[in-house]
């Protein structure tokens, strides 16, 4: 049996499952407003758009992975396609948070698709990583349907959807990822500036729930989910979207480098002084939702 498989199946037993709060926009908007008073949550800038929710994309674990589709209303013709990954520290969260940026983006012409995978209480890497990929060459399979340009499908992610999207793009291995968009999520699972890992008595950390051993006696494993050491010839191009949370960009000068070695092109947007989440907030959520909207409609 793979060894993989093994892990999720012994972690699994162990009840191995992150005791935290469900990330969701209400929590976090009450956690971050302690900070931030002058935030509110991010609403989309237009609902003016075609809606087509929870289509199935696959079955794994005798669950419905399922997404969720926005498309500017009267689409007619092929569009720049994203598919988004949310965040939630591989074990929490849903696809619904990133409808605010979907379907803002889907105002501008862009084709948005927001995604489910299955999360570290349920499987452990490289499950999601798997329903990611999954996820993407369904969009290319069914591109004549939504009006999806195959030849511009890209992926996005914030946090541990960002890992998952950076992975993905870095990997490329369907070689259908034309551009990658990660916001926040981690490139490096060792690495000087990164925190993940750290582990305390009882309560593992989200890395370590998620990947299914401690990094001490995995480091190949938490290296081979790490995007900076999967970067090679099939690799999309990448734009990093950052908080002003230095670890959220460990690896990613390295990562540059990498890409630019390879051919492809990297391109950083930093906000400062701003929570992880800031994605999720004004003032700062209309700027990274241009970000976004340029990067796509100039390429």
């Amino acid at each position: 049996m793979h060894k993989y498989v093994l892990l999720t199946i012994v972690c699994l037993l162990m009840g191995f499952v992150a005791e935290a709060q469900e990330f969701n926009i209400e929590n976090e908007y009450a956690k971050q407003r302690k900070r931030y008073p002058f935030i509110s949550p991010y609403r989309a800038d237009s609902v003016d758009v075609n809606e087509i929710i929870n289509i199935e994309y696959k079955k794994a674990d005798n669950r419905s992975l399922q997404l969720d589709i926005f498309l500017p209303q009267n689409a007619n013709a092929q569009m720049p396609t994203l598919c988004i990954v949310h965040g939630g520290g591989w074990r929490s969260g849903n696809k619904t948070m990133d409808w605010p940026i979907a379907k803002s983006l889907a105002n501008r012409g862009i084709a948005c698709v927001c995604v489910d995978y299955r999360k570290s209480d349920v499987a452990l890497y490289p499950a999601a990583l798997n329903d990611v990929e999954d996820a993407l060459k369904w969009i290319y399979d069914n591109a004549e349907a939504y009006h999806f340009d195959r030849n511009c499908i890209n992926v996005s992610g914030t946090s541990a959807g960002g890992q998952l999207a950076a992975l993905a793009g870095a990997r490329n291995i369907s070689g259908i990822i034309k551009h990658v968009i990660d916001i926040d999520g981690v490139l490096a699972f060792i690495h000087p500036d990164s925190s993940e890992g750290h582990d305390k008595p009882g309560k593992k950390s989200a890395a370590t729930l998620w990947l299914g051993c401690p990094v001490d006696s995995c480091r190949e494993l938490w290296n081979s989910a790490s995007a900076l050491y999967n970067v090679g010839e099939k690799s999309a191009d990448f734009l990093f979207i950052n908080s002003a949370q230095k670890r959220f960009s460990a690896g990613q000068n390295e990562m540059i480098d990498e890409l630019n070695r390879h051919g492809h092109s990297a391109e950083v947007q930093k906000t400062t002084d701003t929570p992880h989440t800031f994605w999720l907030f004004n003032p700062w959520a209309p700027q990274v939702v241009e970000w976004m909207a340029e990067y796509l409609l100039k390429k």
